[in-house]
């Protein structure tokens, strides 16, 4: 679902910052702009990052006995977002968060992209569809990925490549988001996709491209055109994401997925609930009522606690870096 979050990303910051390098990059365009997206996502996940590091220090001895994903050398690639560059030998601390460092490489390279496609459009459209393709092939057949936890063990032919290849990833998925709102501009596209049938077409081919494991490229065909599907929908499914808790949801999102694996924590260090067996991430069996119970008391208690480091520490940090910097932007 990640690649559904990069094409997102893509679409999002084409349809807000397209027209601020539409004839060059003006340093104070450049400057709006990398403010913006610095105090849109770093706050937060430098604020995860070292409570994360406290905690597990607090309950274990640092890698005494080892903690493959918590090691100390692998916090200052955390922290310079440099996590999904190769620069660590697995996905460390926050998880979730190598996405971040492949966001925050896509931001690098957009004011070159966006005004690549103001100056010369069909040219760059064809060079950036050609690199997207490329790209997921390569990640999927061609860079020599290795499983991390068992490296004797062939990978997959996926796009499921994180702390290696990840930036490569997040850079196809916000590239293939700005294709995505060049399509999304045609009237006549967006008038073909305004209805509830294509997006509930959409939501049930990703369903089932996800369920039986369809190749990714597949997948990440159908979460491009889900995406353009919601954004040009002007029926009940409109109406439905435009109600206050969807838009709730939506502001918290950013919470919500750097913050779960805090109640995940735990459950890495010898820590059970009742009726589970099995320890580790991954590694833990439960009968389906009781998992469905369990996994409510989960998003009830992530939703809670996104919405006290959204009120307290993102959207506070956000406006503080943007009014010492002088950027009126703010998203």
């Amino acid at each position: 679902m990640v690649d559904l979050f990069f094409i997102m990303s893509g679409f999002i910051m084409m349809h807000v910052y397209s027209s601020h390098f539409k004839n060059n990059i003006q340093a104070s365009s450049l400057k709006s702009f990398l403010v913006a997206r610095f105090a849109r996502v770093y706050p937060l996940h430098l604020f995860s990052l070292l409570l994360l590091v406290i905690i597990v220090r607090w309950i274990t001895n640092w890698g005494n006995p080892p903690i493959i994903l918590e090691q100390p050398a692998d916090i200052l690639p955390n922290i310079f977002l440099l996590q999904s560059f190769g620069f660590t030998k697995i996905y460390s601390w926050n998880i979730p968060s190598w996405s971040i460092s492949a966001e925050f490489a896509a931001y690098l390279l957009f004011p070159l992209i966006a005004l690549s496609i103001n100056r010369k459009k069909i040219v760059s459209v064809i060079l950036l569809l050609l690199f997207v393709v490329a790209a997921y092939y390569a990640i999927m057949y061609l860079l020599p990925r290795k499983n991390p936890l068992y490296p004797s063990i062939p990978v997959p032919h996926n796009l499921n490549t994180t702390f290696d290849y990840g930036y490569i990833r997040g850079i196809a998925g916000f590239t293939t988001g700005i294709l995505v709102y060049l399509v999304y501009q045609l009237t006549a596209v967006r008038k073909l996709f305004s209805s509830d049938l294509v997006s509930l077409l959409f939501i049930l081919g990703m369903t089932i491209a996800m369920h039986f494991s369809l190749n990714d490229g597949i997948t990440v065909f159908l979460f491009a055109g889900l995406v353009l599907s919601f954004t040009a929908n002007k029926g009940r499914i409109a109406k439905f994401c435009n109600r206050k808790f969807m838009q709730f949801l939506g502001d918290i999102s950013y919470s919500v997925y750097l913050m779960q694996i805090f109640l995940q924590e735990p459950f890495s260090h010898d820590i059970y609930l009742p009726g589970i067996t099995g320890i580790g991430r991954g590694k833990q069996n439960i009968d389906f009522s009781s998992g469905i119970m369990y996994c409510m008391i989960y998003l009830v208690l992530l939703v809670l606690l996104s919405y006290l480091t959204y009120r307290w520490v993102e959207r506070p940090s956000r406006k503080f870096i943007n009014r010492i910097w002088g950027n009126k932007v703010n998203s």
